[in-house]
């Protein structure tokens, strides 16, 4: 298994416990509405979006997965990383104050970068497959 495999898979495991973390606190958040204090009045949208990413998430994890095992099949891992950076993206707006956020949520600009480096190693395995055949 070459090193790009290797990373994406480790990346795709990472992800996958990514997904559930944002499952459990788009869930819990919205039962309890801890949201509320963090999201102001974006608190609903930002549920929803943190669930959505959470589900986002494990996708992209499985894919990439299977991906790293079967080049062949990275294809889905790569889509379904730009989504997640684009969720990623709509989850760091509504933490903006002009919104109605309580602050500027850095960890979640950190989550993008890490979006977009599984994104470059889907596309490293993807490439990489091409040059086998």
């Amino acid at each position: 298994m070459s090193a790009a495999r290797k990373t994406l898979k480790i990346l795709a495991l990472i992800y996958f416990v990514l997904g559930i973390v944002s499952l459990v606190i788009g869930i819990a958040g919205t039962a309890t509405g801890n949201l509320d204090s963090t999201y102001g009045s974006n608190a609903i949208p930002a549920a929803v979006v943190l669930v959505a990413k959470g589900l986002i998430d494990l996708a992209a994890g499985v894919a990439g997965i299977k991906g790293a095992n079967k080049p062949s099949q990275v294809d889905g891992a790569f889509k379904l990383g730009i989504v997640a950076a684009i969720a990623t993206i709509a989850q760091a707006v509504l933490t903006l104050p002009a919104l109605g956020g309580s602050s500027v949520n850095i960890v979640t600009f950190v989550i993008v970068v890490y979006d977009l480096f599984f994104v470059q190693q889907a596309h490293a395995v993807k490439a990489e497959n091409k040059d086998r055949l």
